[in-house]
């Protein structure tokens, strides 16, 4: 008789780290009151570049729907949302 060792289920064998875990390139985030925005600095109290990122935004798609057989479609209407991401 063949004893097998247990192993993980099968989908959590294929998880893997996705980034490199280290600390944090800042020290202390705080809120720039003049511009709404966080202000990442490191020990010595110097501002950190965090780097650019995207914006999203919404757009609303619209389609044309009919009714029943014989009639004309419908006006178009807002059916849906798409996000997509700028490059800032």
């Amino acid at each position: 008789m063949v004893t097998l060792a247990p192993q993980a289920p099968w989908a959590m064998r294929l998880v893997t780290d996705r980034l490199p875990v280290g600390p944090p390139s800042y020290a202390a985030v705080t809120l720039d009151a003049a511009t709404q925005t966080a202000r990442y600095t490191d020990a010595a109290g110097q501002v950190v570049e965090m780097g650019k990122h995207g914006t999203s935004k919404i757009t609303g798609t619209a389609s044309m729907s009919g009714g029943g057989d014989g009639q004309k479609p419908q006006p178009q209407t807002q059916d849906d949302h798409t996000t997509d991401y700028q490059s800032d």
